[in-house]
């Protein structure tokens, strides 16, 4: 048997004021319903256009041929300016963590424990899948499987998980970024947009690509952003007149600099790395949102969807990618006929295949959630020795360091420049040093006001 890569593997993905305005509708919990339905809608079409892309097909000798499927045809250049939704998942997860960040502060709690329990309540679920991959493609190995299709499986497991390391990052700069939001909204959007668009001038003039990944931190720090603008409500005032010309506008900048300038007119080619045209995009899915969620916010059902999904999303995103893959090789040992991509058979086999990978995960999700929230209770429930030093620097270097050994233990994995058991063994050691020295911080009574200083 033989696995052959039929196509290089893209990543899969995927004057302003901040008054109060007109008020959220929030839950039971302090939750907003309608972003809680954004953030899980956005989830749906990640792991669906995820699950679209997965293309394989059995080859005469038995083996398996893979590609990425829907990648590079015609006509899903357009289709892609609707299914681009990364934008607006950031938009919703500033929204969230601003939310959560302004609860913590009324309660004392410093900026020093929101990095903590962010980072440790994203690292613990990245420790549960890269153990069991890591073990998993071992005893794959071990057991005489093709290497070609172990490496496969490998890197489709990884792909997905630029967004965990960015989101970890961005995350821990709320508290911080916040604080810019509060003093000077409009100037601080600005400044991150010239700054994407500065990126993106000297990408091209220069012609060097690897001057792009510095926009992995600004596009999406402005996503969130807008989050944070759309939480305070500033648009909530604005007629929907104006909305109606800010999403006009939005798009057609977006077009003309698809057509005229350097962009590529496919969002998903924009997104790796991100570009000033998913800043346009994100752009019109912010003024969209804004007039669509009063009616959003009558929807009751919707909004139990909202609140059952997002309370999974970190589950649901981690482990849909080692679902697909297992379904794939389900399908393969057991002789199921696996069409070739964009062929008649495949596209009528859509359907079930979507529907089979949901069916899959509604039955795993709920298992591995409860597993992961009981080992975050159990992280928070274990005494530890704390850090004996009432040192500021201590503290802040601390706090830091959290976040940088996790979204190192992720970077491991996503860039695989290591064979797979040190690449599994340094991930999961990394991660882990990252809640545990959360735990030792977390016990220390730090500055319980003390935030990042904007002057």
């Amino acid at each position: 048997m033989s696995v052959q890569l039929r196509t290089p593997s893209p990543p899969l993905c995927l004057g302003l004021s901040s008054r109060p305005g007109k008020p959220s509708v929030p839950t039971k919990t302090g939750r907003d319903s309608t972003v809680d339905l954004i953030r899980a809608l956005c989830l749906l079409v990640v792991v669906a256009l995820h699950t679209m892309m997965a293309g394989v097909e059995r080859t005469s000798d038995g083996g398996l041929l893979t590609s990425v499927a829907l990648a590079g045809t015609d006509w899903f250049v357009p289709v892609s300016w609707f299914i681009q939704v990364m934008p607006l998942f950031f938009i919703a997860g500033g929204f969230a963590s601003l939310t959560q960040w302004r609860r913590m502060r009324a309660r004392g709690a410093s900026w020093q424990h929101y990095v903590i329990s962010r980072t440790q309540r994203l690292a613990v679920p990245a420790v549960v899948l890269f153990g069991v991959v890591g073990v998993v493609l071992v005893m794959a190995g071990g057991s005489g499987l093709d290497a070609g299709l172990v490496a496969e499986v490998r890197l489709r497991v990884g792909q997905p998980l630029w967004f965990l390391a960015v989101y970890l990052g961005v995350t821990a700069l709320v508290p911080f970024m916040a604080r810019w939001h509060e003093k000077r909204p409009g100037g601080t959007v600005s400044a991150l947009g010239l700054g994407v668009v500065a990126v993106d001038a000297a990408r091209f003039v220069l012609d060097t690509p690897a001057l792009g990944l510095f926009n992995l931190a600004l596009v999406w720090l402005l996503m969130q952003q807008l989050g944070f603008l759309f939480h305070d409500g500033a648009a909530a005032r604005w007629p929907r007149g104006r909305l109606y010309v800010g999403l006009a506008v939005s798009l057609l900048t977006l077009f003309a600099v698809v057509t005229w300038g350097p962009y590529s007119a496919d969002m998903l080619v924009n997104l790796n790395p991100p570009t000033a045209a998913i800043v346009l995009l994100g752009s019109a899915q912010f003024f969209a949102l804004r007039l669509l969620k009063p009616r959003l916010d009558a929807s009751r059902v919707a909004a139990s969807i909202g609140a059952t999904i997002s309370a999974r999303a970190t589950t649901i995103y981690l482990w849909h990618m080692p679902v697909v893959l297992g379904l794939v090789f389900v399908l393969w040992t057991l002789g199921f006929p696996l069409p070739e991509p964009h062929s008649g058979s495949w596209w009528a086999t859509r359907l079930p295949w979507l529907l089979a990978v949901a069916a899959v995960l509604l039955v795993v999700v709920p298992t591995l959630d409860r597993v992961e929230r009981r080992l975050v209770s159990v992280v928070a429930a274990r005494k530890v020795v704390g850090v004996r030093t009432s040192s500021r620097f201590a503290l802040d270097s601390g706090a830091v360091l959290v976040v940088v050994m996790a979204i190192i233990g992720v970077a491991l994995m996503l860039t695989q420049a290591l064979p797979l058991v040190p690449t599994a063994f340094l991930s999961v050691g990394f991660l882990a040093g990252s809640v545990l020295v959360g735990r030792m911080l977390d016990r220390v009574p730090s500055h319980p006001f003390s935030e990042p200083h904007v002057s």
